[in-house]
C-alpha cells in the first residue's frame, strides 16, 4: 500500500485527499468507515491510503476505528487584520477551532444574538500561528472592506485545489 507523505501534486490528488479527510471527520462523529466513504463517493481502501495512520483496526476482520485527533497539516484560509490569507494549520484540534471560529463569525455577521459572546470565547487563541480576531471594531472594519467573505475554509498552496 502506497503512503501519501507529501502535498498533493495534481488537482485529482488534492480532491481525493479532501474527500479522505471528510471521511475521517465523519468517522470521528460515529459513522462507520464504509458508510462515510460511500457518502463521499470514495473507496475505504483509498481513504486508508491517504490517511492511513489515522485509522487502526482492533483485529483481523474487525472495524476500522479513527484516532481521536491527528497532526496532519492542511492549508486553511485564516482571517488576519490584512484580510484572508492561506496558512498551514497543523492538527485536527486547530482545524476544528478554525471551523468553530468561522461559525461564530458567520453568526455575528448575521446579527444573531449572543454571537459577540461566542467570538469573545476565542480571545487569545491562535490558528496556524495567527491570533483569532475577536475585536468587534476590527471585524466591522474588515466587513466594510469586504474581506470577511470567502469561498472555501481550506486553501491550496499548490494551486491545484
Amino acid at each position: 500500500m502506497q503512503r501519501r507523505t507529501s502535498a498533493p501534486r495534481t488537482k485529482r490528488e488534492a480532491q481525493t485527499r479532501d474527500r479522505s479527510l471528510r471521511v475521517l471527520r465523519r468517522t470521528r462523529h460515529g459513522e462507520s468507515l464504509s458508510k462515510a466513504a460511500q457518502a463521499e463517493h470514495i473507496k475505504p481502501a483509498t481513504v486508508r491510503k491517504y490517511v492511513n495512520k489515522q485509522f487502526r483496526q482492533e483485529g483481523p476482520g474487525k472495524r476500522w476505528v479513527p484516532t481521536k485527533s491527528d497532526r496532519l497539516t492542511m492549508p486553511m484560509n485564516i482571517l488576519t487584520p490584512l484580510g484572508r490569507t492561506p496558512a498551514p494549520v497543523r492538527g485536527s484540534r486547530e482545524r476544528k477551532r478554525q471551523g468553530q471560529y468561522e461559525v461564530a463569525l458567520r453568526k455575528w455577521r448575521s446579527g444573531i444574538p449572543g454571537a459577540e459572546a461566542e467570538l469573545a470565547a476565542f480571545d487569545g487563541q491562535t490558528v496556524g500561528g495567527h491570533p483569532l480576531i475577536t475585536d468587534i471594531k476590527l471585524l466591522a472594519t474588515l466587513e466594510d472592506a469586504g474581506v470577511l467573505d470567502f469561498e472555501e475554509l481550506y486553501s491550496s498552496f499548490t494551486g491545484v485545489a
